[in-house]
């Protein structure tokens, strides 16, 4: 056992809010996400995705025609040759 875990001047005892076990409280650290002060055997870092941007997607395409005139369709226009 180490002496320093047992008695360090002016180190106060605090509980791990997880865990609930009593620890030096320079040893226990504030947890990003939950605000918790862990242990380092329950401390959870955050995960690198967690800061990521993705970058906006480009909804509009890049080449835009104007929609062709409505035809009118009679039905001796199309036969069995078009289809």
């Amino acid at each position: 056992m180490n002496w320093d875990d047992i008695y360090k001047s002016g180190d106060n005892w605090a509980i791990c809010d997880r865990c609930g076990f009593k620890y030096r409280a320079s040893r226990i650290r504030r947890e990003p996400r939950t605000g918790y002060l862990v242990c380092p055997a329950c401390y959870d870092p955050r995960h690198p995705l967690d800061s990521y941007r993705a970058k906006a997607d480009r909804l509009l395409p890049k080449i835009v025609r104007p929609e062709p005139p409505a035809r009118e369709v009679e039905p001796g226009d199309i036969t069995e040759d078009d289809l």
